[in-house]
């Protein structure tokens, strides 16, 4: 059984991880730091185009990179990164997790073609870890209601919000005094 707040662990060390992958280094270990390209790629569902993070001018961009004829092309351009990358089935839109607001990570949704941006969740518990089901559905981890849980959201229904994993007993700390 998981002992409380092994779940919550687990999160900041993915997160940890993610700084650390994308050039945190810098802040523990200080020096030039070399940044980190093609990073977190994803093939598109009928793998002809690849999308990837990147280094941009202020932070961690989306790219994509046509696989039949070679371009590449910059699809964000902002000041936070971009992180965990996911084809929708048809391949004309990109889920992907960002913190757009300080220690507030939401999922975002990118059209291919058009480049615009759609914030899907905007809750101020974590959303993280976007996979973009084979049903249309978008599956995600979030810590609301005080527990790490699995929801699924439908991109184009906002308000269709709906967990899928069961809650789990609250244990009791071995903390005790």
């Amino acid at each position: 059984m998981v002992k409380k707040g092994t779940i919550a662990v687990l999160a900041v060390f993915a997160l940890a991880a993610v700084f650390l992958g994308l050039g945190g280094c810098g802040f523990l270990f200080p020096g030039k730091q070399e940044p980190v390209h093609f990073y977190m790629p994803a093939l598109s569902p009928d793998g002809t185009k690849l999308v990837y993070l990147d280094q941009g001018k202020d932070s961690y961009e989306i790219f994509l990179l046509d696989l039949t004829t070679g371009e590449e092309k910059q699809l964000t351009d902002n000041s936070y990164n971009e992180m965990y990358l996911s084809w929708s089935p048809d391949g004309k839109r990109i889920a992907y997790m960002a913190a757009q607001e300080k220690n507030n990570l939401d999922i975002f949704i990118l059209d291919v073609e058009t480049g615009e941006i759609t914030r899907l969740t905007t809750h101020s518990a974590t959303d993280v870890n976007p996979n973009w089901s084979a049903s249309g559905k978008i599956v995600f981890n979030s810590d609301r209601d005080d527990e790490w849980a699995i929801y699924a959201i439908d991109p184009d229904n906002p308000d269709s919000l709906e967990r899928l994993s069961p809650s789990r007993p609250k244990e009791e700390s071995d903390n005790k005094q």
